[in-house]
């Protein structure tokens, strides 16, 4: 227990200024440039707790928000997150590889995660995918080539959050276009105007409303503009998540490092999740989910769009005023997704479905090499004591 009081009570200001990317681990070899170094230590991979410490900072659940607003949430659910989500963080979800195997964190548990249930909520919410480390090809691409020495290797653990932009683009298109009762626009004049910036300009199957005065034609909106603005909703959560994984590193002693030197695709077909042709370049099609665990809300997962948005707004409905819409402004809201869909041949239009952007790898150090090359300095009192108060002494005089 004294190991877990010291983590939980490890200072965030000496984590946040002591934090630095320590790539070389046990069993790392560099054989080109300044630093050519080959570990002498066997690889070790993190412990249970040690991966389940690092899992509650990322993703755990902390409690109820405030929902301190001008219109308050009606039910006050007790699953908030260690990271800020506009959609209960439930459309980010945590995957992670190690020597023994590829798993997914649930998104839909709500056990919260305290100092004495951290390992229990783990073990208890973790899901199994695959056995085995994941087989991400060794090459350029997907890899960039300078992370091929060091990046999801033996004895690491490799955190991905991937990040679902579909529901996010659905309430917001119901919440911008609804003049009458959207909670971004109402009161404030009619709805915005989505224009398809790809096509001239045209309206984006909102006719029949720029007519009825729920839309404002003078508030146009690109569609390109709107989509980016779901992902800026939504990108900023797997970036947190990562950065509180890497600022536990430090409470644990750990090293590892937060990158993105990777191309996505080739890794979100390795975790097995659904590529769709269509609307895109050749060669990269929309990966769109992984099933049974992260659907995107389109097809294939729904027969139509009318089926997709409908599904998702009672999903956010049901945490008011996430959503608050009438029936015009659902049936505007159901024209627009269609009509991307059927113009682009995928939903979203110009964004893919699902991102992975950020890798957070964590492992053991090999301090002989820090101690070489950059001196004690290099590293943090939790870095030096590690291997002695996890692992013992014996691990620590290898």
């Amino acid at each position: 227990m004294s190991l877990l009081d010291d983590v939980w009570q490890y200072p965030l200001f000496e984590a946040l200024y002591g934090r630095r990317s320590r790539r070389f681990a046990r069993g790392f070899a560099i054989v080109e440039g300044p630093f050519q170094h080959a570990s002498h230590a066997t690889t070790l991979p993190l412990t249970e707790l040690e991966e389940a410490l690092l899992v509650a900072s990322g993703v755990g659940i902390t409690g109820g928000p405030l929902w301190d607003m001008g219109r308050p949430v009606a039910l006050r659910l007790d699953d908030g997150r260690t990271f800020p989500s506009t959609s209960r963080g439930r459309r980010t979800v945590l995957f992670f590889t190690n020597d023994a195997g590829v798993f997914v964190m649930d998104p839909t548990a709500a056990t919260p995660t305290t100092r004495d249930t951290v390992l229990h909520v783990y073990r208890r919410h973790r899901r199994p995918l695959q056995a085995g480390r994941l087989q991400i090809p060794r090459a350029v691409p997907p890899f960039f080539g300078h992370n091929l020495w060091d990046s999801n290797m033996p004895g690491a653990t490799v955190f991905m959050p991937v990040v679902d932009v579909s529901l996010t683009l659905i309430g917001l298109i119901s919440q911008l276009v609804d003049g009458e009762r959207g909670r971004f626009v109402r009161d404030h004049g009619g709805g915005m105007h989505v224009v398809d910036d790809r096509h001239g300009g045209r309206p984006a199957g909102t006719e029949r409303w720029l007519r009825g005065g729920l839309i404002d034609t003078a508030k146009a909106l690109p569609l390109s503009l709107l989509e980016r603005h779901a992902c800026y909703f939504m990108f900023s959560e797997p970036a947190a998540i990562c950065q509180n994984i890497f600022l536990a590193t430090e409470a644990l002693g750990l090293g590892g490092w937060m990158h993105c030197g990777f191309f996505s695709l080739r890794t979100l077909e390795s975790l097995g999740f659904r590529l769709v042709d269509g609307g895109g370049p050749a060669g990269w099609p929309n990966p769109v989910g992984l099933d049974g665990i992260l659907e995107g809300y389109c097809p294939p997962y729904f027969p139509t769009m009318d089926a997709a948005v409908e599904t998702a707004l009672a999903r956010l409905s049901r945490v008011p005023p996430v959503v608050e819409i009438g029936d015009e402004g659902l049936a505007c809201t159901k024209a627009v997704c269609t009509y991307i869909y059927e113009t682009f041949g995928r939903f979203p239009a110009t964004v893919d479905t699902m991102h992975l952007m950020w890798f957070m790898q964590a492992h053991h150090l090999d301090l002989d090499f820090y101690d070489r090359f950059f001196g004690p300095a290099a590293y943090g009192r939790t870095h030096a004591g590690h291997m002695a108060a996890w692992h013992g002494k014996a691990v620590a005089d290898e």
